[in-house]
Parts: structure tokens; C-alpha cells; sequence
């Protein structure tokens, strides 16, 4: 009987030890999906929905810029004559750069900002800062083809100051126009800000 269950245990330990069936993939699988990344954002070609997009620009799932991305900065200085809001059409050329990076990013809106020293009359300070925030709008739309829609000028006059003191230099530094840019997906990096050296009356 012992012999028995021995030989029964045997038949069921060589059983279990068969070679099983094994389900194999085919050795070679054609790739359906495209997954280069011809623009190197970092999204595959397969899933990329907004083509060429700016080397470095920050982007979603689909490829598309979460915003502009430049970490450019630029500096525009435009001289005006005392108790005057001309721009002389020799500093075009500052304000081109400006005008440049609008058209090349048609989604693209600017506020110019007009700022005062406290030399003068604070009622005088808001005017002088919003004609000339103004001045600068205008050399946009009439030089350079920025529809006036994409440009808004506000003056501030002295009510923010970048050095709250009343000396030849902090009034240098708080007499200037500043051009701040926004696009669709947020404000980019770029900023132009616009000086005035001379002294107000």
C-alpha cells in the first residue's frame, strides 16, 4: 500500500514538472506611432500638437508653450526735452527692438508705463508721465505697424517711485517709461524700460 501512494506521489511530481505552453510576442513589431521629437520639446511627434515651438519654451502635454520663454531684457533710452513728450525719430531705433518682438508674436499686447521724479507739482507729474507714456505708443502705431488695439499707455506720474527720495539721482532713476509685454499664455520675460536724464521743471 505504502508503494502505492509512492508511486501515485512520483506520477504527480513528474506531472507537475511538464513544460508548459509559453504564449511568445513575435519577434520583430512594427512601430505605429511616430516618436521622434522633430522640435526637441520633449514631446514625441505622435502627441505634439503645436509644431516648431521656441527652443526652451516651457510647454504642456500636447507640446504647445506654456508661455513666451526668453530670458531676454532690454533697456530702451529715450531722452526727452524738458516739459516735452517728443521723440526724436534718432532714438527709433531703441524702440524698434520693442516694435520687432511685438510683430514677431502677434499675440502679444504692451503697456507703457509713464513714470515722474517729484521735481514739480504731482498733478504736473501725472500729465508729463501719461504723454509721454503716450508718445511712445504713438512711434509704435505710426512707425512700426503695432495696431493700437495691442498698446495701452497709462501714466503714473511720482506715485511709484523706484527710489523714494528727492535727490538727483533718484530722480534720474524714477523719470522713466517702462514697457511691460503679455502674451496668451502669461507675461514673458522681456521687459524695455525707457529713461528720460533730464531734469523736469
Amino acid at each position: 500500500m505504502k508503494q502505492f501512494y509512492i508511486a501515485g506521489f512520483a506520477v504527480m511530481l513528474l506531472a507537475g514538472c511538464a513544460p508548459q505552453a509559453v504564449d511568445t510576442m513575435p519577434t520583430t513589431i512594427a512601430q505605429s506611432q511616430d516618436l521622434s521629437d522633430a522640435d526637441y520639446d520633449g514631446v514625441i511627434s505622435a502627441r505634439e500638437q503645436c509644431e516648431q515651438t521656441l527652443n526652451g519654451a516651457l510647454v504642456d502635454n500636447n507640446g504647445c508653450p506654456e508661455q513666451l520663454q526668453t530670458s531676454e531684457s532690454f533697456e530702451l533710452n529715450v531722452h526727452f526735452d524738458t516739459d516735452s513728450a517728443d521723440v526724436d525719430v534718432s532714438q527709433y531705433g531703441d524702440i524698434q527692438t520693442l516694435a520687432d518682438f511685438m510683430q514677431r508674436y502677434p499675440n502679444t499686447q504692451v503697456v507703457i508705463e509713464g513714470h515722474a521724479s517729484k521735481v514739480g507739482s504731482a498733478e504736473y507729474n501725472l500729465a508729463l508721465s501719461q504723454r509721454r507714456a503716450q508718445a511712445i505708443a504713438d512711434v509704435l502705431t505710426r512707425q512700426f505697424a503695432i495696431p493700437a488695439a495691442r498698446i495701452e499707455a497709462i501714466g503714473y506720474g511720482e506715485s511709484r517711485p523706484l527710489i523714494d527720495q528727492e535727490n538727483d539721482y533718484a530722480n534720474e532713476v524714477n523719470r522713466r517709461v517702462i514697457a511691460h509685454v503679455t502674451g496668451e499664455h502669461g507675461s514673458t520675460h522681456m521687459r524695455w524700460t525707457i529713461y528720460s536724464s533730464e531734469q523736469t521743471p
